[in-house]
């Protein structure tokens, strides 16, 4: 025959629905269907819109300044990759700072995680894309 196992307090309680806290439950608001859609489509433009300025910056960087190493007869100055990195950092991101407001997107909001995470998106695809275009 199969023992039965006492149940704790905890488990009991939270199968009747009580809580820890005397019986108080507090109740977070729950997002409305509007709320998740704009954050939905916030969040899918701030995933395309750093991608395409990557792929625009690589295109760009192929023009500008050809293969980033610089060469041993060249005319004028070539510059460093990690200097043209650090300059596709400065422009994308004062570029996204000043057209999401135009998006509907508020930047205000933003913190040191959503920068982080549109920057890398913006310059990893504008790395793939300009090494793409100088194999």
């Amino acid at each position: 025959m199969a023992k039965k196992r006492k149940k704790s307090k905890s488990s009991q309680k939270a199968a009747s629905g009580e809580s820890d806290d005397g019986g108080k439950t507090t109740n977070l608001p729950e997002k409305g269907k509007a709320d998740r859609r704009k954050a939905r489509s916030d969040g899918i433009i701030m995933t395309l819109y750093p991608a395409v300025l990557g792929v625009i910056f690589g295109l760009a960087s192929l023009q500008l300044f050809g293969t980033g190493v610089p060469e041993e007869g060249a005319v004028g100055m070539t510059y460093p990759w990690y200097f043209v990195m650090t300059l596709v950092i400065a422009i994308t991101y004062y570029i996204q700072r000043f057209t999401y407001p135009f998006m509907k997107i508020n930047v205000d909001e933003f913190k040191a995680k959503e920068w982080f995470y549109v920057e890398f998106i913006a310059v990893d695809l504008w790395l793939v894309t300009w090494t793409l275009l100088l194999n």
